[in-house]
């Protein structure tokens, strides 16, 4: 089970990556100019503006923590991982903004879609018997 849970998390970060991709051309946009990738960490982890993107990125390092320490992985940590992704993605955090980004790359990315496929696919690959639940 572990072994699906990597693969989950590396599929979330190749995501998790196209997404700041994304965002990093549209504040390009916005800016009218060039974001070198220090200055637009630095706008990412200080910009109030951005602050929207944290649970992502902080879900990130969740799992890979989660993964460094546990030797074993339960069904019940299969489910609260798969809870956790679908709350971060799906759901609304504070507000609706970050599922909305997500989704305004869904629907104008292909590379995105491609990549949230895979996510979902390695996440109806974590099967505990009681467990259904995807992004789709």
């Amino acid at each position: 089970m572990k072994e699906n849970l990597l693969r989950v998390t590396h599929m979330l970060k190749e995501v998790h990556r196209r997404f700041l991709e994304l965002e990093r051309l549209d504040a390009e946009k916005f800016f009218e100019r060039r974001i070198s990738p220090f200055d637009f960490l630095q706008i990412l982890t200080h910009d109030k503006n951005f602050k929207w993107l944290q649970p992502f990125s902080a879900l990130i390092a969740e799992l890979d923590a989660f993964l460094e320490e546990s030797e074993n992985v339960s069904d019940e940590d299969l489910v609260c991982m798969k809870d956790q992704i679908a709350f971060v993605l799906r759901r609304s955090v504070g507000d609706s903004f970050l599922y909305d980004r997500y989704q305004t790359h869904l629907n104008n990315d292909p590379n995105f879609v491609l990549l949230h496929a895979n996510l979902n696919e390695a996440l109806n690959r974590l099967k505990p018997t009681d467990i259904s639940k995807n992004l789709s």
